[in-house]
C-alpha cells in the first residue's frame, strides 16, 4: 500500500527524523514502521518531497487505520474538485460543460486506473486538482493564485517545473508575488519543523540515489535477515497486503526495454521535450505573442507528458488522473472534425477497458490525446477560453 510510506514520511518530518535514510528498526515506535521496506535496507520507500509530507502531516497524526478512510474520501473529493474547476474554466456559452464534465468523471471512475489509484492510496489526484486550478485561475486572470498554485506544484514535485516552463512567456508581477508567498510560507513552516530545512538536502540526495536504481519499488537490502517485522503494526495485520499490480507500466522506455532489450539514449527524453515545446510554439501561429496562458499551459502539459513517458522510470496508470483538465479543454472545443472525435472516443474506450489492444492501453490512450492536443494548438486561431456560465 503506497499510502503507508507517505504517512510514515509525514510522521518522520514532524518528529525531526529522516524521511529517506532512517527506516524503522526493532525497538522504535511502530508508527514509523513500513513493512514494505526490506529489513536491512538503508533507505525508506518514500520518494515524495518534504512539502508533500508537510501537507500530509495532519493525516499522519491519526492512527494508520483511522487515516485510511479520510484519505479515501479526500481522493474522491479532489477528483470532483478537479472536474468542477476544469468545467468552470472551459465551459462555453452553450452550457455543454456539465454534461461533458459528468462524462469524464464517469469514465474515470469506471477505469482500472482510478481503482488502482484508490486502492494504493496514491496522491496524483492532488496534482490533478492543482493543474485544474491552474487552468481555472489563468482563464479567470487570477494571477496571484496562479503563481501560488504553480509554486505548490513544483514544491510537491520539482519535475512539474517542466510542465510550467511555457508560462514564462506570460509571467507577470502578480504571478511572481503569488509564487513568492507560497514559497515563503513553506520556508517559514520548514524553519519551525525540527530538521525541516535539512529534509530538502536529504531529498535531493535520495533522488540522486533512486535515479541509479530505475524500476525498483523498494530500496535494496544488504542484510535481508536483519530482523522480522511484527505481525501486527498499529493494530493492523494486513499492512503487507495489497491488490496485485496487474496494471501496465506506461513508460515508452520500459516498453522498448521489454520488447527490444535496449534502452533509449539518455538525451532522447530531453530532446523530445524540447521538440514538443518548439513544435507547439510553431503550431501557435509561429508566434507565442498571441497565445493565451491556457494554451501555453496545455503545451507545457504535452511536453511534460512526453518527457515522463520517455524517462526510464516506472509510470503506472494511476497517473492518468493528470488528464482531467486537458481532456475537458479538448472536449469543450467547438467545431471539431470527425477524426478528432474518433480519436477522443477511441482514447475513452481504451481508458475504460472497452478494448484490450496491447498491455499498454493507457499509454496508447495518452498518445491519442496528445494528437488531439496538437490539433487544438494548430487550431488556435479559433481557440476560446470562454468564462463559464454561473
Amino acid at each position: 500500500m503506497d499510502l503507508r510510506d507517505k504517512i510514515v514520511g509525514a510522521r518522520s518530518l514532524m518528529a525531526g527524523r529522516s524521511m529517506y535514510f532512517s527506516p524503522w528498526s526493532p525497538g522504535e515506535p511502530e508508527r514509523f514502521a513500513d513493512p514494505m521496506v526490506p529489513p536491512g535496507a538503508s533507505m525508506t520507500r518514500y520518494t515524495g518531497t518534504p512539502f508533500q509530507s508537510l501537507v500530509m502531516a495532519p493525516l499522519g497524526m491519526l492512527p494508520f487505520g483511522a487515516a485510511r478512510l479520510p484519505w479515501l474520501l479526500l481522493q474522491y473529493a479532489l477528483l470532483v474538485l478537479a472536474v468542477v474547476l476544469a468545467r468552470r474554466a472551459f465551459d462555453g456559452a452553450d452550457g455543454r460543460g456539465a454534461l461533458l464534465a459528468g462524462a469524464v468523471l464517469v469514465a474515470l471512475l469506471a477505469s482500472a486506473s482510478w481503482r488502482l489509484h484508490v486502492e494504493r492510496g496514491q496522491v496524483y489526484v492532488v496534482f490533478a486538482a492543482l493543474i485544474a486550478g491552474l487552468f481555472w485561475s489563468l482563464t479567470k486572470a487570477r494571477h496571484l493564485l496562479s503563481g501560488g498554485l504553480a509554486a505548490a506544484l513544483v514544491l510537491f514535485k520539482p519535475t512539474y517545473a517542466f510542465l510550467l516552463l511555457p508560462l514564462v512567456l506570460r509571467l507577470n508581477a502578480r504571478m511572481l508575488m503569488g509564487a513568492a508567498l507560497m514559497i515563503g510560507a513553506s520556508a517559514a513552516a520548514f524553519a519551525v519543523v525540527p530538521n525541516g530545512m535539512n529534509a530538502w538536502r536529504e531529498y535531493l540526495e535520495a533522488m540522486r540515489i533512486w535515479s541509479t536504481m530505475p524500476g525498483l519499488g523498494a530500496p535494496p537490502s544488504s542484510d535481508p535477515g536483519a530482523f522480522t517485522y511484527p505481525a501486527v503494526i498499529e493494530g493492523l495485520a494486513n499492512l503487507r497486503e495489497h491488490h496485485a499490480m496487474e496494471f501496465e507500466n506506461g513508460s515508452v522506455a520500459a516498453v522498448l526495454l521489454a520488447v527490444a532489450g535496449r534502452s533509449l539514449p539518455a538525451w532522447l527524453p530531453w530532446a523530445a521535450y524540447g521538440a514538443v515545446i518548439i513544435g507547439g510554439l510553431l503550431l501557435l501561429r509561429r508566434s507565442a505573442t498571441a497565445a493565451s496562458p491556457g494554451q501555453l499551459l496545455l503545451l507545457g502539459f504535452m511536453a511534460w507528458s512526453v518527457l515522463m513517458m520517455l524517462l526510464p522510470t516506472p509510470r503506472f496508470d494511476y497517473q492518468l488522473v493528470h488528464w482531467v483538465a486537458p481532456v475537458l479543454l479538448l472536449l469543450n472545443r467547438q467545431r471539431r472534425p470527425f477524426i478528432v472525435d474518433a480519436l477522443l472516443i477511441l482514447a475513452g474506450g481504451l481508458v475504460v477497458g472497452a478494448w484490450s489492444i496491447l498491455p499498454v492501453d493507457i499509454l496508447l490512450a495518452e498518445g491519442l490525446l496528445l494528437l488531439v492536443c496538437a490539433w487544438a494548438l494548430s487550431d488556435a486561431g479559433r481557440y476560446s477560453e470562454t468564462p463559464a456560465a454561473s
